[in-house]
């Protein structure tokens, strides 16, 4: 306090010190030295204000960013949640559904050729496939046969159909290669050790 009592003192020193039209000039330089000041604060604040305003608005966007990934997450994991309990629940024997649904529908199938159990993709899944051949049958009966064995039980899916249409008998042959899905319980459990 008596380091600014000191400077002031020094400071109405010099004024005094000045001529009149020195302290005129002085006295009138002090309000623009003020307005200048006042002007610099003005900005500066109104930069810093900007900037918080943006870095908010960015922060609000990554906040509105996550919510919809974590949505997008959640919405994702039900459906995982929901294919992996059909797919658990899903003990499909093959060869007895085509043959039940070729027999509901009036078919006879000449061929049919497991190809046994494979892992597709992680290997959790197990892949049951069917290679068969309906010959002479009508469009009709081919798409409510495939129809019928789609609907289920289980997942099962028509992975490879190839047409050879007879016209003079409006008739067709296809070659139709029929998938069921299951979940391997041994992959799907995680082991434990000793």
């Amino acid at each position: 306090m008596e380091s600014l009592k000191q400077a002031w003192a020094q400071l109405q020193t010099k004024f005094e010190a000045l001529s009149t039209r020195e302290q005129r000039m002085v006295l009138a330089l002090i309000p623009v030295f003020v307005i200048v000041l006042f002007f610099i604060l003005i900005i500066t604040f109104d930069n810093s204000a900007r900037s918080i305003r943006s870095r908010t608005e960015a922060k609000r966007d990554q906040l509105e960013q996550v919510r919809a990934l974590a949505g997008n997450y959640s919405q994702a994991q039900a459906q995982r949640r929901a294919a992996e309990q059909q797919l658990s629940a899903s003990n499909v024997r093959l060869l007895s559904l085509l043959e039940q649904r070729a027999t509901q529908a009036g078919l006879t199938i000449p061929t049919m050729n497991p190809r046994g159990e494979a892992p597709v993709g992680d290997g959790r899944v197990l892949e049951s496939r069917v290679d068969l051949t309906l010959a002479d049958i009508t469009v009709r009966e081919l798409v409510d046969f495939l129809s019928a064995v789609e609907r289920g039980p289980g997942v099962v899916q028509t992975t490879y159909l190839r047409i050879e249409p007879r016209p003079q008998a409006e008739n067709l042959t296809a070659n139709v290669n029929v998938s069921a899905y299951r979940l391997d319980q041994q992959a799907a459990e995680p082991t434990t050790s000793p």
